[in-house]
């Protein structure tokens, strides 16, 4: 079984996408795709300001609460998006693309590592 390693003690976001991500990791298609990734993603929920940052290290996958200088990707939404995301209803192309969710950094790393917090 795969695991999170949490480093510090996690914000609201963060305990609340734990779980998810948890079992992504323990999904095998899911994890044939994230075990290959090398980077870092810095999310942000816009309303509040609280961020996580997930590293991602082929394999070693971290989560601690706030954000890092120089992630390879980041991306501020407001909670109700992160919930239509994290459930499947909402396609990260089509949150981009309607305003929903602003990103910065590498796109195609982005969209490869933000699979870690979708159920579908």
């Amino acid at each position: 079984m795969q695991t999170i390693n949490v480093i510090g003690e996690l914000n609201g976001l963060g305990a609340s996408l734990i779980s998810i991500m948890e079992n992504n990791l323990n999904n095998p298609d899911r994890w044939k795709k994230l075990k290959k990734i090398k980077g870092s993603l810095v999310a942000t929920e816009r309303d509040s300001g609280v961020s996580i940052t997930i590293f991602f290290d082929k394999g070693n996958i971290q989560l601690q609460s706030g954000t890092v200088s120089n992630p390879s990707a980041s991306l501020k939404t407001d909670f109700d998006t992160v919930a239509a995301y994290s459930c499947g209803e909402l396609n990260p192309i089509v949150g981009v693309l309607k305003g929903r969710i602003k990103v910065r950094g590498n796109l195609l790393k982005l969209l490869k590592m933000v699979t870690i917090v979708r159920t579908d």
